[in-house]
């Protein structure tokens, strides 16, 4: 019997501001645990939040680079859940209006840039607030809290179930990196938390229209395991299945030591965790103007520069661009269209650049 697979996935992206999505406390990475974490983030009685303005244009900025509609007004919504890096007891995020719908990527499966090409489709990106961290290592038998992190801005971008396999995952997660990236609202630090996956994965017979029972595999912060925990999910999945089993909706999480997953909790729908509007926060009215703003603030897309190049028959950036390492950094790209612009040759000027970088598949 034939399987597909089907995959969605959430991606949360930290946004690049100096301060946090609802106080003014840092953002920066690597502070002493809980010396940037204010009254705010840690729930005092009688504090109020405010929304930053920049959080605000970043997410615009997204939405406008990847075709979406801007939601005005946007609602902020309370996410009604208890875990120990969690101070309030709830997190602010967006349901039912956020501020960026639909919108899609455009993935590429092969080397070729002009073909093996998918459309993804995005359901929304919402602002919400980040957690804090549990510190297990530093604590035997116990486990710390470090809200520094709480309340940093995150985009979290859902698409929808429209890719088929691991490789499709990766690409999808890739071209996002890339984009937020170039657009300049994440750095995408990967390592530092910045950048990481939720995937959503079920397995149907080949030629269903009915989607099978997902199970999410939480929090992958590399693009190697967010490949290696789709193909053994989806393998664990087709087994149960070929044996007569049923698959049960459950989070699970990637050993990466032993690629493979583990049940974490029963997987929890939207009605539990009891979404309402956050009375502290007004419905967000963007206008027009700022949207014509953060308009005029986009750079050149990475795939308008390639077809203007190729407008100009430059083919030594036709096979520069079609190098994987290239395409996902904007650094070559900046630096080629000024090395033509001084008359350096482009196959040498590529292959300094190309004999001093150095890759890493993270």
């Amino acid at each position: 019997m034939e399987w597909e697979i089907v995959v969605g996935l959430e991606v949360h992206i930290q946004l690049l501001t100096q301060s946090k999505i609802f106080s003014g406390a840092s953002t920066a990475f690597g502070g002493t645990p809980n010396t940037q974490a204010c009254a705010v983030d840690i729930a005092l009685p009688g504090v109020l939040p405010v929304l930053n303005r920049g959080a605000v244009e970043r997410a615009i900025k997204f939405g406008l680079a990847v075709g979406a509609e801007i939601n005005s007004p946007s609602i902020f919504a309370r996410k009604n859940y208890f875990y120990p890096d969690l101070p309030k007891g709830y997190q602010i995020s967006q349901y039912e209006l956020p501020i960026v719908e639909g919108g899609r990527i455009k993935i590429q499966t092969g080397n070729d840039i002009n073909e093996n090409t998918k459309i993804v489709r995005l359901t929304r990106a919402h602002l919400e607030e980040d957690a804090g961290k549990s510190l297990h290592e530093d604590f035997p038998g116990m486990t710390g809290i470090d809200l520094n992190r709480a309340g940093t801005p995150l985009l979290e971008v859902v698409s929808e179930p429209d890719m088929r396999s691991s490789m499709e995952a990766v690409a999808f997660a890739k071209t996002i990196h890339s984009l937020v990236r170039w657009i300049g609202i994440s750095d995408g630090n990967m390592e530092e938390g910045s950048f990481r996956c939720d995937a959503n994965v079920s397995v149907r017979r080949l030629g269903d229209e009915k989607l099978g029972t997902r199970r999410e595999i939480k929090n992958l912060n590399s693009f190697r395991f967010l490949q290696q925990a789709i193909d053994y999910e989806s393998e664990y999945q087709k087994s149960i299945l070929e044996n007569g089993g049923e698959v049960k909706q459950a989070t699970v999480l990637f050993d990466s030591g032993k690629r493979e997953t583990h049940v974490m909790r029963s997987k929890e729908d939207a009605h539990d965790y009891r979404y309402f509007p956050d009375p502290d926060l007004l419905p967000l009215e963007i206008p027009q103007d700022l949207i014509d703003k953060v308009m005029k603030s986009m750079p050149e897309l990475p795939m308008w520069r390639y077809r203007r190049f190729i407008a100009q028959d430059v083919d030594e950036y036709r096979t520069f661009t079609e190098e994987e390492s290239h395409i996902h950094s904007k650094l070559p790209m900046q630096l080629f269209p000024h090395l033509m612009d001084y008359g350096v040759e482009e196959v040498y000027a590529l292959s300094k650049y190309d004999a001093t970088m150095l890759t890493t598949d993270i």
